[in-house]
């Protein structure tokens, strides 16, 4: 009987042990279900990695998410630490570029993304050490930079949520959103100097074995007034390799935003004399000679395009005419 008895004890505790260890690699729904969120800025990009805990009526801030810094724990650093901003795992933010936190450089990369709550200020920590579980062993000697924010009163948001507003061609809001708290950050990017690195990189590799990318590189400078030596440079490559209508047209363009209007008008005339049928060169003429305040021959050349254009640039054509007849 003894015997027996051992037997069904020792399976009993087979059983057990085997059944942890294999619940370990059972998936299961999380309590606070991961989230991942994007934004592009120019060609740079942030991403949030983050846990989304729900109110479920909990009291949030001052209890759930206690004021001021945590006292340390044993299975941490010992250290006091910040709120995890988010449940489990570290919140991580990674920017692929340099950036600019609330007017403050950043280099690019991941960062730990941590909340000192206080009533009425909170702090946003970015930590180098992003790779630990939760806040536990915060360092402050990892810290790679501290901001401020007001909370504001939002409404309810039953799970945390971070995301992304005020958004411009160089910057955005980064706010978490959680309960009837908001509160955030701004991140800027040098959307310029970063897209006109990344422009140089790419002409070094396959695209510069194209005149289109030449010709699509002069074409950002002169969107954006920027760099416009560069774009120069540029255009006049996109030519040398296959001169056409469209590479010798933006040379007139990028002539004129350099205020050397007379070798940009020059170009323009050229441009009629080597692609008379086609109607955009005479609409750039058009405009070369209204930026000269030339309206005479303005009209002229708007009225030679308005006869061979497509529909659908015919009523643009028109207005223009309209105004210069004022």
């Amino acid at each position: 009987m003894i015997q027996k008895s051992f037997v069904v004890s020792l399976s009993f505790i087979i059983i057990i042990t085997a059944t942890q260890l294999f619940c370990q690699q059972i998936t299961t729904p999380r309590l606070s279900p991961q989230a991942c969120i994007k934004q592009t800025i120019g060609i740079s990009t942030i991403e949030i990695h983050y846990q989304r805990p729900g109110v479920k009526d909990r009291v949030i801030w001052g209890k759930l998410v206690p004021y001021g810094w945590s006292p340390g724990v044993p299975w941490g650093s010992g250290n006091v630490f910040p709120w995890r901003a988010g449940a489990d795992e570290n919140t991580t933010i990674t920017f692929s570029h340099d950036v600019n936190i609330n007017g403050k450089p950043v280099p690019a990369g991941t960062y730990a993304l941590f909340v000192l709550v206080e009533e009425q200020q909170w702090t946003f920590i970015f930590s180098k050490n992003f790779s630990s579980w939760g806040s536990f062993f915060y360092n402050e000697a990892e810290d790679a930079l501290r901001v401020t924010a007001k909370p504001e009163m939002a409404p309810h948001q039953e799970r945390l949520l971070y995301g992304f507003d005020q958004l411009t061609d160089h910057s955005s809001r980064v706010f978490l959103h959680w309960e009837k708290l908001l509160a955030g950050f701004t991140a800027e990017f040098d959307v310029e100097n970063i897209v006109i690195q990344n422009i140089k990189n790419e002409l070094r590799g396959r695209a510069a074995f194209s005149w289109q990318s030449w010709l699509q590189a002069a074409m950002y400078c002169l969107q954006f007034n920027t760099n416009l030596d560069l774009g120069l440079g540029w255009i006049n490559k996109s030519i040398q390799m296959n001169e056409n209508a469209n590479n010798r047209n933006i040379l007139g363009y990028v002539l004129f935003a350099m205020d050397k209007q007379q070798e940009g008008l020059k170009i323009f005339k050229e441009n009629t004399e080597k692609y008379p049928q086609n109607w955009n060169i005479w609409d750039s003429l058009g405009e070369g000679y209204a930026k000269m305040n030339d309206k005479k021959n303005a009209i002229k050349n708007y009225q030679k395009a308005l006869e061979m254009a497509p529909d659908g640039q015919k009523q643009r054509i028109r207005n223009i005419l309209e105004e210069l007849k004022k």
